[in-house]
């Protein structure tokens, strides 16, 4: 697992009651997204390149989707925007320097745990929840080291997070500028849309399915995101990903609009 950085703040709070899971697995849109092969996502001579907003989104996201490719022998880049230094208050005991190393060291551990071991992380080092006034240096950064036969996976650009967003437009301009494909996965958008909300784009849905070894894999991941997962103490607030924003990444199956 080879590690690269690149030198150069706070999610929005949650604030309401996330769209429970049920809803999103009673909605007859969700049941139609058709299925899709692996190999229908990165064809056998590409590489796949994930771009992260922070860590836990490569997770989260599309962690089936890593160990499909691992399995295949893909080369596989992370791009780790920010290091998620900013997911806690600034009165917390979890400081920004410290979440700054906690983070991406919780990500190395996570993908140990979805056993890939052939991939290269590229950190780039963007100010955590201000990804977007450095929208075009990602774009700059993504232009100078994707490939035209790559596959970009990127953040839904409507996803509802602005470093989301940010990621989203970023990986699209950068792809769009080099020719090659983008396909953008949603994250956030389990928690603040609805199965209704107008902008959901089901026709672009597609559905990779996660064997019952993947998803015990996937659930063993998400678990290293200690820092996310677990009340701060040292605040009283609640954690990062509550249960109930946890359930949408426990499917048997993961989304990626194409």
């Amino acid at each position: 697992m080879a590690t690269l950085t690149l030198t150069e703040e706070n999610p929005p709070e949650i604030g309401h009651a996330a769209t429970d899971e049920a809803r999103w697995r009673d909605n007859p849109r969700l049941a139609r997204v058709p299925q899709v092969h692996p190999e229908t996502l990165v064809s056998s001579d590409s590489r796949a390149v994930i771009v992260a907003p922070h860590p836990d989104d490569e997770v989260l996201g599309c962690a089936g989707l890593l160990m499909h490719l691992a399995r295949s022998g893909h080369e596989i880049l992370l791009i780790a925007v920010s290091d998620g230094e900013r997911s806690h208050s600034s009165e917390s005991a979890f400081s920004s320097d410290l979440l700054s190393h906690v983070r991406p060291a919780e990500t190395s551990v996570a993908l140990t745990a979805l056993g890939i071991g052939n991939i290269t992380i590229m950190r780039a080092q963007l100010p955590d929840s201000r990804v977007g006034e450095h929208q075009r240096k990602l774009q700059d950064l993504l232009g100078a080291y994707l490939q035209r036969s790559d596959v970009v996976f990127a953040s839904w650009h409507r996803d509802g997070h602005p470093d989301h967003e940010a990621v989203g437009l970023a990986s699209r301009d950068a792809a769009r500028a080099i020719g090659c494909r983008l396909i953008e996965i949603p994250i956030w958008m389990w928690h603040w849309r609805t199965p209704d909300h107008q902008d959901i784009p089901w026709q672009r849905a597609r559905k990779l399915a996660l064997d019952p070894d993947m998803q015990a894999r996937k659930k063993a991941a998400l678990e290293c995101y200690r820092s996310q997962l677990e009340p701060d103490r040292s605040t009283g607030n609640a954690a990062i990903l509550p249960p109930e924003v946890l359930a949408h990444f426990q499917r048997d199956f993961e989304i990626y609009f194409v």
